[in-house]
């Protein structure tokens, strides 16, 4: 299966709770972009317009590879289109409050799917309108981990400060990995002995953290105090993309404690575990079942909190009250999601005799790309439960 080989097969429509008025404090834009992160696009609109990028306010973080439409406030914004390189900024109208998460309902997808065999969704397509898919956090959210050294946060959590940040240093980036590859480089060959870096640091807080680094005696409370001047920004998503990846394995096991025939899919971080059908008597329990992210004082069914607790084990961290750091900024912030999502108005049409054309909407927080390795990549005999 291959998407994305140009931005064009992958589009995404942004769908939110939120209407151009005549007034309002915020003006109100339709960002359309391609070949750009959400965040690089905002950043280059707050360097334009001289603001900083959190006065710039959006619902969700859009992928590079893609052609997407999403919507973004500015208070006191201009009330005009705007052009950049990889984006347009469309003006629509006020807004009396900010674009949010909170506002957000969802993404509506049409994909052109290349290299896969059409006829699969003749099956597949109604079983997964039927019964949806496990409701994975895909690749997207952990570029951060992509390397395979482990997570950052893990590193907080057990008090590792040095060898965290390094990871998000050296071996991660907030920006466009090639655009920071020069100072990883640097800060790989000469760390913990950061000075030679300083010049090539991509963003204020960098350069201050190396700074900070270079004038003080190194040691474990220095690394540590070192961790609290990271962007608060990224220091959050690092968090959330570990609270993401120990959700997965729970849901794996989850899955298989249903006794439910599992499929194994590879991704970055191990694979994922699908099911094709669910028995009737199974189906109204599972398709209401939610497990929230972890953190240290959920409360949780001691059934859901026993297979948590198994995955944090795995993981070197004895406890779900253990799961939590003594840094300032590193919190997990914690959200029921729910185990199984159903994507609405599927729908495909055959393009070629190895292409096809698929679109549907899922509510946010939903990976397409989930959507699509459940679609097209189940093995057609094999199975983790025979």
């Amino acid at each position: 299966m291959k998407i994305k080989v140009q931005p064009e097969d992958f589009v995404v429509y942004e769908v939110a709770d939120i209407t151009p008025q005549k007034e309002g404090e915020f003006a109100l834009y339709r960002l359309f972009k391609r070949g750009a992160t959400t965040w690089d696009v905002i950043g280059a609109l707050a360097k334009r317009l001289r603001l900083r990028a959190q006065d710039i306010q959006y619902g969700g973080l859009k992928d590079r590879h893609a052609l997407s439409y999403q919507y973004v406030t500015i208070r006191k914004g201009p009330k005009k289109d705007l052009v950049g390189k990889n984006f347009r900024l469309e003006y629509l109208g006020q807004s009396p409050f900010p674009m949010s998460k909170a506002r957000l309902k969802g993404n509506f997808f049409r994909i052109l799917v290349r290299e896969v065999e059409p006829r699969v969704l003749e099956q597949e397509a109604p079983l997964v309108a039927r019964f949806g898919v496990a409701n994975y956090f895909d690749e997207q959210r952990f570029g951060s981990a992509r390397h395979g050294l482990g997570f950052a946060a893990r590193e907080l959590i057990l008090g590792h400060y040095e060898r965290a940040l390094y990871l998000l240093l050296v071996e991660g980036s907030q920006y466009e990995m090639k655009r920071t590859q020069a100072f990883r480089d640097c800060l790989r060959r000469n760390w913990p002995e950061v000075k030679p870096c300083l010049s090539l640091a991509p963003s204020p807080w960098e350069r201050r953290l190396l700074e900070f680094l270079a004038t003080h005696r190194l040691s474990k409370r220095t690394f540590k105090r070192a961790i609290g001047l990271v962007d608060r920004e990224y220091l959050l998503m690092l968090c959330h993309a570990y609270q993401a990846f120990v959700w997965n394995e729970t849901v794996k096991l989850y899955l298989q404690k249903q006794g439910l025939r599992l499929y194994p899919v590879p991704y970055v971080l191990g694979e994922h575990l699908f099911y094709r059908t669910v028995p009737e008597e199974r189906w109204p329990a599972l398709k209401e079942q939610k497990i929230p992210l972890p953190s240290p004082r959920l409360k949780l069914a001691p059934e859901i909190r026993a297979l948590m607790e198994e995955v944090l084990k795995k993981e070197g961290i004895p406890s779900l009250e253990k799961f939590r750091t003594l840094v300032k900024g590193a919190t997990f912030k914690t959200y029921p999601r729910e185990v199984v999502v159903i994507p609405e108005r599927l729908r495909y049409e055959v393009k070629g005799t190895r292409e096809v054309e698929v679109e549907f909407f899922l509510p946010k927080g939903s990976y397409a790309t989930v959507v699509l390795k459940r679609l097209f990549l189940l093995p057609k005999e094999d199975s983790l439960n025979e």
